[in-house]
Formats: structure tokens, C-alpha cells, sequence
């Protein structure tokens, strides 16, 4: 399958979606940890191993916390991810359901717009392994950490893809699911517009 960054309807759907169904399911049965792998038939090299197209391993955990930790969000779960090589060598994408202590997994309405974004945005994160993108720091003049972080160049790339992919699911307006997700960070209006901006008009390497 052909990779165009510069479509804006892709956001490597085909992967995507087949992860999210998954752990939805998963989900949906109250498993908490699970592991499988998905074959890479886009056509940019990510990986060698023995197998005769790459594949990318994906383990969905949930973990729980305080109840406190959603005071200010109000919300009933988060999710969180990362993407890289594992301990064994492996390419991989780790996604975590994060609940309140006590909360019954069944009873969790996950967003399906969210995580296939979430999804999205890591498997770019797989794509620029090996370029000099991924290893690319923030230049600019904030000392905000989380400035910082928003605004490091492969980020840009992985938060403008994960809502592009969000919104191709959801249909809502990318700037406004954007506005929603830094809602919770200490940015001002100037600091929200310049990183809603930077995602919104990304130049991809």
C-alpha cells in the first residue's frame, strides 16, 4: 500500500483501525493485556527481520490510578502510547487504557475516533524510524517542557497525522479536536494557537 503524506485522507488506516477494532473488543470482554503483531504492507521499509514483510508488534495494557487523577478532566478514562524498539529488538507500539482504580473495563465507553488517532499518530512515529526527524529537538525559544515536547518535529508530524486520522473517523473539525486534547495543559491562548498551528500546517520530511 502507498504511503502520501500529503494526502489528506491518509492516515495509514488499514493498521489503524485493525489494532483499534482489536483492543475495542478486547475491551468490550474485560481483557486487560494483550499481544499480537501486524504484518507492514505499506510500501516505506521500517524494519529487517526474517519474516518477508516487516511486522510490528502492539501490546494494549490497562492501568489504573487514582481517581483523583481525573479531577480536572472529568473524564473516565485516558490513553496513552509509545512506539520504538522493545527490549528484544522488536518495533512496537504500546497503547494504555488508563482507568480509575475500581473501574470495570466493560463499563468503559472508549472513544473509537481517539484511539484509531492515537494509533495513527505511532505507527508514524514507526515510519520515521531511522531518519534524522526522530532525533530532531525543539528550537525554539520556550522553556515550557511541555511546549517543548508538542513542538519537537517528529512530534508535529505524529500529532498532525493521529487527528488527521481522529477526524477522517469522527468528521469533526481537526483545530477544534485539537483545541480538546491540549485543553488540560498549561498553555496560554498564544501558546495553544502557535502549537493548533504548527500540527495544522506540518511540513512532513
Amino acid at each position: 500500500m502507498t504511503i502520501n503524506l500529503n494526502d489528506e485522507k491518509f492516515f495509514y488506516e488499514e493498521i489503524s483501525r485493525a489494532v483499534a477494532n482489536q483492543i475495542t473488543h478486547l475491551a468490550s470482554k474485560g481483557i486487560d493485556m494483550f499481544l499480537e503483531y501486524e504484518v507492514w504492507e505499506y510500501d516505506i521499509d521500517i524494519a529487517e527481520n526474517e519474516y518477508e514483510n516487516p511486522i510490528i508488534k502492539w501490546v494494549y495494557n490497562v492501568a489504573r490510578v487514582p481517581a483523583e487523577v481525573f479531577a480536572v478532566s472529568g473524564r473516565e478514562y485516558d490513553l496513552t502510547a509509545t512506539a520504538g524498539y522493545d527490549e528484544c529488538g522488536e518495533l512496537s507500539i504500546y497503547i494504555n487504557l488508563i482507568l480509575k482504580k475500581g473501574a470495570w473495563i466493560k463499563k468503559v465507553s472508549i472513544d473509537y475516533a481517539e484511539l484509531v488517532g492515537v494509533i495513527a499518530h505511532e505507527v508514524h512515529h514507526i515510519t520515521q524510524n531511522g531518519k534524522d526527524i526522530l532525533h530532531a529537538e525543539y528550537e525554539g525559544k520556550h522553556n515550557n517542557e511541555d511546549m517543548k515536547y508538542l513542538l519537537e518535529p517528529a512530534e508535529i508530524e505524529a500529532f498532525h497525522m493521529g487527528f488527521r486520522a481522529q477526524c477522517a473517523v469522527s468528521g469533526e473539525d481537526m483545530r477544534t479536536a485539537m483545541l480538546a486534547y491540549l485543553a488540560y495543559r498549561e498553555l496560554n491562548n498564544k501558546q495553544l494557537n502557535e502549537v493548533v498551528n504548527a500540527w495544522v500546517n506540518v511540513v512532513f520530511a
